[in-house]
């Protein structure tokens, strides 16, 4: 029964291949114009940059698409981002090994995914609302215990990690974001989480009727969000060699960004994965850009609204000549 709530008619699977492959193309595409940025580009240190930085914006978009899929939103992100950063931290300063600390961290970061999705599934409170108030307790939480203490210094073996270890030849980070990218797939297209995402974000209410578990979905979905969010801000935290509070505050619009420009419907029950991915990368590819033609980052803020807006209108132009 679940396959058949989640079977998109040919017009929307039309429309998500279609949007897609522009995002990829338009992605080919800004690779040689980079060069009127940097005249570096595309030479290999630069690529490689760019796909290590990637890898941040993949794993928080991936969370925040799936929570899109169900037809939410979360804005708890950033906040979750650093308490995967700065919780990792503080308990390796703290005596304990970097595996456990990680299991912890992703643990407490999972909790606040139970959370939103309790409180979105079982009580039917608007997820921007909930994850709003989620946020702003844990941010203040990590305030009361850090108690303005100055950033947490990443793990020596974590900091290693990002910076001259290589595999084959290639920047650990870039193995790791090709693994983030399968695993990423597997989840939302292939797995009866992802199936029962994509039911419930086209109606909850034929979901229920047809048996699929609404509530439990709500979960699931918020906590993996949650968890590839609390690995963002490890992985963060191994990058920038430290964590303070503010380290995942730039990430949520994004976030928001590269979901939308890669095809998935703001309203939910539609998306692709490999079009979030694409879009994640172009996004970081034009904030890189930004950075090396030496404009101020406020630039990015709104090179990325002007994204979403673009992708939200060329949307309703789809929409409106399938009519």
């Amino acid at each position: 029964m679940v396959a058949t709530i989640t079977s998109s008619g040919p017009a929307l699977k039309e429309r998500l291949r279609s949007q897609t492959a522009i995002v990829w193309l338009l992605l080919l595409a800004a690779i040689p114009l980079s060069r009127l940025a940097s005249e570096n580009f595309p030479s290999w240190s630069l690529i490689d940059g760019t796909l290590v930085l990637s890898l941040f914006l993949v794993l928080v978009a991936f969370g925040q698409g799936i929570v899109i899929l169900t037809g939410g939103i979360d804005l708890s992100l950033a906040t979750v981002v650093t308490l995967g950063a700065y919780l990792t931290g503080r308990l390796v300063s703290d005596g304990m090994s970097l595996p456990v600390a990680v299991v912890l961290t992703l643990a407490g970061c999972a909790v606040v995914g139970v959370v939103n999705g309790l409180l979105v599934g079982l009580a039917g409170f608007p997820a921007f609302i909930v994850t709003l108030a989620t946020g702003s307790i844990v941010a203040a939480l990590l305030l009361g215990v850090s108690r303005g203490a100055p950033a947490q210094q990443s793990p020596e073996q974590l900091a290693s990690w990002f910076g001259n270890s290589s595999i084959l030849g290639i920047s650990t980070p870039i193995w790791m974001l090709l693994v983030v990218c399968i695993l990423a797939w597997v989840i939302q297209h292939r797995s009866v989480l992802g199936r029962r995402a994509f039911a419930v974000g086209g109606s909850p209410t034929a979901a229920r009727l047809s048996g699929v578990p609404v509530i439990s979905t709500y979960v699931l979905t918020y906590a993996v969000a949650a968890i590839a969010y609390g690995l963002a801000g490890i992985a963060l935290l191994g990058y920038s060699s430290g964590a303070d509070l503010s380290i995942g505050n730039s990430w949520l619009l994004p976030s928001i960004t590269a979901v939308v420009v890669g095809g998935s419907s703001i309203r939910g029950g539609a998306g692709s994965v490999i079009g979030t991915i694409g879009g994640a990368i172009l996004i970081t590819l034009l904030g890189t850009d930004i950075s090396a033609a030496g404009l101020a980052e406020g630039w990015k803020q709104v090179l990325y609204g002007l994204i979403i807006v673009a992708a939200l209108l060329g949307n309703r132009v789809f929409q409106t000549a399938k009519r």
